[in-house]
């Protein structure tokens, strides 16, 4: 598997209502962070992670594709160079 591109180098802070989301893993979608299906067409084996919000609430997206918690931000950005 080829790396992700970093799609930006700070998380995607967004206000979530319920219901399930696709995370773009491989960061060329252009509509991040969420897949749009562009992943079918970038070497690498990428698919996004779909998750469950279940309640309201604001979420940080993992932007730069390196988070040990992925689809949501751990700061791994702070430590890309």
């Amino acid at each position: 598997m080829t790396d992700p591109k970093i799609s930006q180098k700070a998380p995607y802070v967004k206000s979530e209502t319920p219901g399930t989301k696709a995370w773009c893993s491989c960061g060329h979608s252009a509509n991040q962070p969420y897949c749009d299906g562009t992943h079918k067409q970038v070497p690498g084996g990428f698919t996004p992670i779909v998750t469950e919000i279940k309640e309201a609430k604001q979420d940080a997206w993992c932007g730069c594709r390196h988070s040990a918690t992925k689809p949501f931000c751990d700061g791994s950005h702070k430590r890309l160079s």
